[in-house]
């Protein structure tokens, strides 16, 4: 983990917390926007926000399912592959874990993230981003 200097008295300052998971989605987004590879698709499924009664009503009654992945992505050949960002130290709930096993029992591919380094290798060794991508 990064460390700041502190520019008053030259000491370190304490380690810096890893970053938010909405600031890891937007990196991963603006990432895919700019240097997603030929042929793949994707989406980002914004399904765990904050919503009002009324609108978590409406969203479930129009088929929304708790426990999907952040990101849905298809490759050139049409073959889905599920990535999930969490921030260090967070957990999968019961229905992310449920469907992560559903996934893994059936050889579909689902990465959990646990940083935004982790989400790029994922996504390179999928072919789902070009190589020339730099950290």
């Amino acid at each position: 983990m990064a460390t700041q200097l502190n520019l008053f008295t030259r000491r370190k300052a304490a380690k810096l917390p890893p970053a938010t998971e909405f600031a890891t989605h937007c990196m991963i987004a603006d990432m895919l926007a700019r240097w997603v590879s030929p042929g793949w698709r994707y989406t980002h499924i914004a399904s765990g926000e904050f919503r009002t009664k009324a609108t978590a009503g409406r969203l479930k009654r129009m088929g929304v399912k708790p426990g999907w992945p952040d990101f849905i992505l298809l490759s050139p050949e049409g073959r889905p592959h599920f990535l999930e960002l969490k921030r260090k130290g967070n957990t999968l709930t019961d229905e992310q874990a449920s469907f992560a096993a559903w996934c893994h029992e059936r050889r579909v591919v689902h990465v959990v993230a646990y940083s935004f380094n982790d989400a790029v290798d994922a996504l390179k060794q999928w072919g789902a981003v070009r190589v020339a991508v730099a950290l």
